[in-house]
């Protein structure tokens, strides 16, 4: 037709391509399993084991890893309290150095960013749900994050 509009053509040329017409939305999953893990879709009736149907996104790994020695939880806030109980005195005049406040401030910042990535840390465990997207290939998904639900967070906060 020669009074076709632009968005009519383009309308008609969306619907021309090859589009999937299977695709899978992302869904909520339960853990049954940690080693390897396993998650529950379809009310129990599809399971999905990791390095089978299921990969985990290099993402999550990461945050799962994170703190895994326990450095950033034990270790850090001990010696950062340590350190703000210095106390030096000038070799010159004999005063009070700065030095406490200073390593006061430092340590408060260095808490705060740990504290953010203790939050990262994702203690996947055993009916914990997790959320799932599809790949594109048939029936392989992936574990993209831990989704926290209000009564977990109602326990952590």
């Amino acid at each position: 037709m020669p009074n076709e509009t632009f968005a009519e053509i383009i309308s008609k040329e969306f619907k021309k391509r090859d589009n999937p017409v299977n695709l899978k939305p992302t869904i909520i999953g339960k853990v049954v399993q940690i080693s390897p893990i396993i998650v529950q879709i379809k009310n129990g009736k599809i399971l999905l084991t990791e390095n089978e149907e299921l990969e985990i996104s290099e993402w999550f790994r990461f945050r799962c890893d994170i703190d895994t020695g326990g450095a950033l939880s034990s270790n850090v806030p001990n010696n950062l309290e340590n350190a703000k109980n210095v106390t030096e005195i000038h070799s010159e005049s004999g005063a009070n150095c700065q030095m406490p406040d200073a390593i006061a401030s430092l340590a408060s910042a260095i808490l705060g960013v740990r504290d953010e990535l203790l939050a990262l840390k994702c203690n996947l465990k055993q009916g914990d749900y997790v959320s799932i997207a599809s790949l594109d290939e048939t029936n392989k998904y992936i574990l993209l994050d831990k989704v926290l639900t209000t009564e977990a967070s109602n326990k952590e906060g």
